[in-house]
């Protein structure tokens, strides 16, 4: 079975903007130091999926809600990507790696 990286957003996607703490995706390119918070439909720009036929490694550009602990806004964002993309695809990820692009104050 064939799964695209585009459905791996997807689920990705949706399941860190159900995360707490996590403010949205932030693209992976920093202009001026500044992170720019990504609309719903450019969700995928803050995703990078790489897949072999071993492997299954993603990078995730996040923007955390201010006052809340980094580390534990993280982890959580961990557990749940790696619980949804395993229980969705049957697949487990090799490498989840986390990029905290910026801090702002939550809606």
């Amino acid at each position: 079975m064939v799964i695209t990286d585009r459905a791996i957003s997807d689920i990705v996607g949706w399941t860190v903007l159900e995360c707490y703490g996590v403010v949205g995706m932030a693209s992976p390119s920093l202009r001026s130091g500044v992170a720019s918070l990504l609309s719903r439909d450019r969700l995928h720009q803050g995703i990078k999926v790489e897949q072999g036929p071993d492997r299954l490694g993603i990078k995730l550009y996040i923007i955390v809600e201010y006052g809340l602990n980094v580390a534990e806004v993280a982890g959580n964002v961990r557990s749940q990507v790696a619980y949804n993309v395993e229980k969705m695809t049957g697949r487990p990820i090799t490498a989840l790696h986390i990029y905290v692009q910026g801090v702002r104050v939550g809606e």
